[in-house]
């Protein structure tokens, strides 16, 4: 079978078909029988295992080893890697895993389990929760950060509110933008409000890219990329 594709049918390289409601479908890697929201024009289609099974394997190996304490940093640097998608729920335990990396870097309060715990739970929100869903994988992977580093409980109060507001907070700050989604966008605002919301709350400075230097080198790679829109577009 060829090179997996990273940007629209990853076993072909043609737009997807979004649809309201499922249909019968058959992924092509595996051959597992499920209902699909998402199937390629050429009638393809990739389940959510082996859409993001070498994905995962480089966000927690990175998070596990890197040092550095910019969350945002780190999630451009993964999503740089030649295998990640441009658009997949990869996206969401990338986001829980770079904020408990930056944060165990900076207090030493959390280790490797706590990091693979918020992975795991990360990569359990499926594709298209931003429009199916009326939410975004991006700010609930925040508020995972958030319940992991206080090991909140359904039972737990002020922990589990605490990581509540945390997704609230992310998930505002991604609707306040117009058009169609893009993980991209999501990934930075989501963790541009999780760092505020670390330092506002944990009393923890974890390090930032500043607004005005994030810029977009993957617009290219996005049919429904916002371009003007966006502030992350570059322009010409």
């Amino acid at each position: 079978m060829t090179e997996k594709k990273t940007q629209d049918c990853m076993v072909c390289g043609q737009g997807l078909k979004y649809l309201t409601l499922p249909i019968p479908a058959v992924c092509t890697y595996c051959g597992k029988e499920e209902e699909g929201y998402f199937i390629c024009l050429s009638g393809h289609y990739v389940c959510e295992g082996c859409h993001g099974k070498d994905s995962l394997e480089i966000i927690t190996q990175f998070c596990l080893t890197s040092k550095s304490t910019n969350p945002l940093e780190m999630a451009n640097t993964i999503m740089n890697h030649p295998k990640i998608h441009m658009i997949g729920p990869e996206h969401h335990p990338m986001i829980a895993g770079v904020l408990m990396a930056g944060y165990r870097n900076l207090t030493g309060k959390v280790g490797d389990d706590e990091i693979r715990e918020a992975i795991k739970r990360g990569a359990t929100i499926p594709a298209g929760y931003c429009g199916f869903y009326g939410t975004d994988g991006a700010a609930i992977a925040c508020g995972i950060a958030i319940s992991v580093i206080l090991k909140a409980t359904p039972l737990s109060d002020t922990e589990r509110i605490m990581a509540n507001v945390m997704t609230s907070r992310a998930l505002s700050a991604i609707a306040s933008y117009r058009g169609a989604r893009c993980c991209k966008r999501s990934t930075w605002v989501a963790l541009e409000t999780a760092v505020e919301y670390i330092r506002e709350v944990l009393k923890v400075k974890m390090e930032y890219i500043p607004a005005a230097e994030l810029k977009c080198t993957h617009s290219h790679r996005n049919t429904h990329c916002n371009q003007m829109d966006c502030r992350f577009y570059i322009i010409g």
